[in-house]
């Protein structure tokens, strides 16, 4: 279970996480989306003890976490992650040498699936497979908590699609939390379970990503029309094309009639809508 109150995280002048409370206490693959700068990697960071946090509390299976605590129960890899410069398969080896827990099978099988050369030395992969042995490494911890900073950078299509894939073996063989951040936004709407956005330092959304496919919809219309059909309903968007208004909206989906056009929006529409702004002015 991870628990967080109030947290607040300042850099100088700057507050880059802003008074968050948010509790996460079921094994799930979880999303989390935000803008570039809205605080993901400085959540993530903070929730694995890599850094302390200004204000409020933050535990996780009751033990409060800072950069003092000896085991978080965390596993946590960034992008652009550093590992001593060895073979790949002496890597892997030596991070089941210091963990009693860690999964050698699964990351010698994960290996082996993506091709990795076990005798190459980690400063001689690509930026890909970089990523993707960081990546194994985090998941054959077998922590309670696993965080991935950005795991599919530098991926080509086909190892996304495999990455996905492994993500979903290893929550199935040693189900707990997993948070992954990500940008490609449509691609991991299969395999999650829940959506936490954050924007500027605050949490937006926190639900299942059914929520999002039963509740989120877009209303086009003339603009009286719209306007009676949305009327009292959560409406988190707006655009007026022409003589057409488009409402975005996380509720009941109103009744489609001749004078609407009530569509379900994808995953990446709702998150434009959540966070978006155009000309600096909330959408």
């Amino acid at each position: 279970m991870i628990e967080l109150k109030q947290v607040t995280k300042q850099y100088g002048q700057a507050t880059v996480l802003k008074n968050i409370t948010l509790s996460i206490d079921e094994p799930g693959i979880y999303c989390l989306l935000g803008r570039n700068g809205a605080g993901k990697t400085t959540l993530l960071k903070s929730i694995a003890g890599y850094q302390n946090i200004t204000s409020g509390t933050i535990k996780v299976d009751g033990k409060t976490i800072t950069t003092s605590a000896l085991d978080t129960g965390v596993s946590y890899i960034e992008n652009f992650a550093k590992h001593f410069n060895l073979p790949v398969r002496k890597l892997l080896k030596l991070a089941s040498e210091v963990n009693p827990n860690y999964d050698y099978d699964f990351a010698s099988e994960m290996m082996e699936r993506f091709e990795l050369d076990g005798k190459k030395k980690f400063n001689h992969l690509s930026l890909g497979m970089k990523t993707m042995v960081s990546t194994i490494i985090c998941l054959a911890s077998n922590k309670d908590v696993i965080l991935l900073d950005e795991p599919v950078l530098g991926f080509d299509a086909i190892m996304r699609v495999e990455f996905y894939d492994m993500l979903t073996e290893s929550f199935n063989k040693h189900p707990r939390i997993i948070i992954v951040s990500t940008h490609i936004i449509e691609e991991i709407a299969k395999t999650i379970q829940k959506l936490i956005i954050i924007d500027k330092g605050s949490i937006r959304f926190f639900d299942t990503l059914r929520s999002v496919e039963t509740k989120a919809f877009s209303v086009s219309g003339l603009q009286k029309d719209v306007e009676a059909a949305t009327r009292g309903l959560n409406v988190i968007g707006q655009d007026t094309v022409g003589g057409l208004v488009t409402c975005y909206i996380f509720d009941e989906a109103p009744k489609q009639t001749d004078s609407l056009e009530v569509r379900p929006l994808s995953l990446q529409d709702f998150f434009i809508q959540m966070v978006g702004t155009r000309g600096g002015v909330k959408r």
